[in-house]
């Protein structure tokens, strides 16, 4: 079959790029193309700032799409490339179109520094409304120093789909200023009934600190008008040092008069008695439930916390999660001597007077245990983990590097697991021999949460060393605990 794909690159200073662009489109029964390689557009210069390229390319048919691979090779003056979306067209089916919100970096020097993304396709077909407008006012709060430079974006979340980040800018000079009112109008896909948004700021500019008030949004073809009140700061040295929040509309009826966002918890951290065991970096919680996940928060409460055996208690508002069902834990490695031991954690619905309690008793440590800095926790109590402790479950993995030429990689590997239960983080693999080497096979025996039935992993590694590049032949995985 024939597609068409139309690559939008960004309005920003530096967005084009002069690499090599592949594509690969993945279907839904978990078939895909080949990588594509993007060339011989309508433009002779192809991903210019704020250029549209057409291509038509040839490849086997895969059925209904639903994602992609975009990525370049690095190559060519200023590689770095800023992607604005991507819109496919599978031309035996022309009235069907596949819409990929990107509008991030691919380069090495800016954002999270990837130059490969998979990005979800949302279809739509002909009679669906394609460019639904969206009038979203701002209103930014009237406190001193409410104002903000940096870059808004904001995210629709509805009952058909959700958006792409969308940075709100109708090319008007000083927008979100203190007590101002700013419109704008976005064209994107219909996210039918909205229920949420994102609101988030890139933190840029001289005191990018935001009190935001409330913003409206009208649905243009619907004619509905949505409020989403804030009354908060996003700012990285105010409140709870947030920079991107969970909007939920006033008038939701599924949440109700009490915004959810108005839900309290009292969280009480236990650092262990060993040596060393206190931590100066900053900690961070995220907690997941039957009815949705925070975003990581912070805990500070202005004294002196995560001392050697001390206990911390934070109270903390944020949307309700329902019932807790596993927790992240996490903190930023700084400070002298930030490895920390953690010995558990207490955390208290103040509403339901429900009192959850995560077990830890291990490092967050760069130079301790497995390395990691980052733990999920589950509820000692929970009745879907049973007596035995998820964390406990151990996995014997084998890799196999191949036998070509320069096969071998000094650098650091790391592997994440994923099941019908959960996923890991990412854990190196590190046995303390010279691992993956050409031709070799390396045992290494990891602990971690139980992921249920594997169905897929993500191995990575950090491209350190020299001659960095790495040929895998093949993975084994022993669920130890289940022989499988």
């Amino acid at each position: 079959t024939s597609y068409e794909i139309i690559v939008y690159t960004g309005d920003k200073t530096g967005a084009g790029t002069d690499s090599q662009v592949y594509i690969t489109l993945f279907g839904k029964d978990g078939k895909r193309t080949e990588k594509i390689h993007l060339k011989n557009s309508n433009n002779k210069d192809p991903f210019e700032r704020n250029r549209t390229d057409k291509f038509c390319v040839k490849s086997d048919y895969i059925g209904e799409l639903v994602k992609l691979r975009i990525e370049h090779d690095n190559s060519g003056l200023g590689p770095g490339w800023f992607l604005d979306r991507i819109v496919v067209t599978d031309l035996y089916d022309p009235k069907t179109k596949y819409f990929a919100t990107c509008n991030q970096w691919l380069a090495k020097d800016e954002g999270d520094k990837q130059i490969s993304r998979e990005l979800m396709l949302n279809k739509q077909t002909s009679g669906t409304t394609q460019n639904n407008p969206y009038k979203i006012t701002v209103y930014t709060g009237n406190k001193p120093g409410a104002g903000t430079d940096a870059d808004v974006f904001i995210t629709l979340y509805g009952n058909i789909r959700e958006t792409g980040a969308i940075r709100l800018d109708n090319n008007k000079k000083d927008m979100f200023e203190a007590g101002q009112k700013d419109e704008f109008t976005v064209d994107c896909p219909t996210v039918g009934v909205l229920n949420k948004i994102l609101i988030a700021h890139n933190n840029k500019g001289s005191a990018p600190g935001w009190f935001l008030d409330r913003i409206l949004i009208e649905d243009v073809n619907a004619h509905h008008i949505y409020e989403f009140p804030c009354n908060r700061w996003l700012a990285k040295d105010e409140d709870d040092k947030q920079i991107s929040r969970f909007l939920f509309s006033k008038t939701s009826t599924d949440q109700g008069k009490q915004p959810v966002r108005k839900n309290k918890y009292k969280v009480t951290v236990y650092t262990g008695n060993k040596s060393g065991a206190g931590t100066d970096a900053d900690v961070f919680i995220t907690l997941y439930g039957n009815l949705g996940e925070t975003d990581a928060i912070q805990l500070d409460n202005k004294d002196n916390n995560f001392e050697t055996g001390k206990k911390d208690e934070f109270t903390i508002e944020c949307p309700a999660v329902g019932v807790i069902n596993k927790i992240l834990i996490a903190h930023n490695n700084k400070g002298l001597g930030p490895g920390w031991f953690l010995d558990r954690i207490l955390i208290e619905d103040v509403n339901t007077h429900h009192m959850y309690e995560f077990p830890c008793n291990r490092w967050l440590a760069k130079d301790e245990d497995d390395k990691q800095i980052a733990r999920l926790l589950f509820p000692k109590t929970s009745t879907d983990q049973g007596k035995q402790p998820v964390r406990k479950n151990k996995y014997k993995i084998t890799v196999y590097t191949g036998n070509k030429s320069g096969a071998g990689t000094d650098a650091d590997v790391f592997i994440t697991l994923y099941g019908n239960l959960d996923e890991t983080d990412a854990i190196q693999l590190d046995n303390k021999d010279n691992n993956f080497e050409t031709g070799k096979k390396d045992e290494f025996t990891i602990e971690c949460p139980a992921v249920g039935v594997i169905n897929k992993i993500l191995i990575a590694h950090n491209n350190k060393g020299l001659g960095p590049g790495w040929f895998l032949d093949r993975i084994l995985i022993e669920d130890v605990n289940t022989h499988h």
